[in-house]
């Protein structure tokens, strides 16, 4: 499974928003400015971020985004999901009726991509922003 640029860069942009104005409204353009990420590609992650409840906006002079939950309740999975939708690396993990494959009934390979699927989501469903902060401020500290 190859995940997309847009799921990078929507974590970049929370740990970001995490790290640098976890209480305040941020302006998407000092984001851009600060990650080298441009702000039409932000402004589409961040629409998707909003629609699920992960972003709020605030309009006005101090207005831009914040977060809609503490660091500590947004999982790597909750983002990921939100921008890719499934983390399964096939679609018939899911859906048997998916499997386009002439030996389907007999698949052997269907078991792999389960487990697979169940140590990703176990792997991004325990990882949250607030470990994303600490790591990237423990490494900042530590001058990496």
């Amino acid at each position: 499974m190859k995940l997309s640029t847009k799921s990078r860069y929507a974590l970049e942009g929370l740990v970001y928003i995490a790290v640098n104005s976890p209480n305040e409204a941020i302006r998407i353009r000092q984001i851009a400015q600060d990650t080298g990420i441009t702000v039409a590609y932000l402004e589409q992650i961040f629409f998707l971020l909003k629609k699920a409840g992960l972003l709020l906006t605030v309009r006005g002079a101090k207005g831009g985004f914040l977060l809609a939950q503490s660091p500590k309740d947004i999982t790597v999975g909750m983002v990921l999901r939100t921008i890719e939708h499934d983390l399964a690396p096939v679609k018939c993990v899911h859906d048997l009726q998916a499997c386009t494959s002439k030996v389907r009934s007999g698949c052997v390979s269907r078991q792999i991509w389960m487990r697979l699927t169940d140590a990703i989501e176990s792997t991004v469903d325990n990882i949250t922003l607030e470990d994303l902060k600490t790591s990237y401020l423990n490494r900042k500290g530590a001058g990496a």
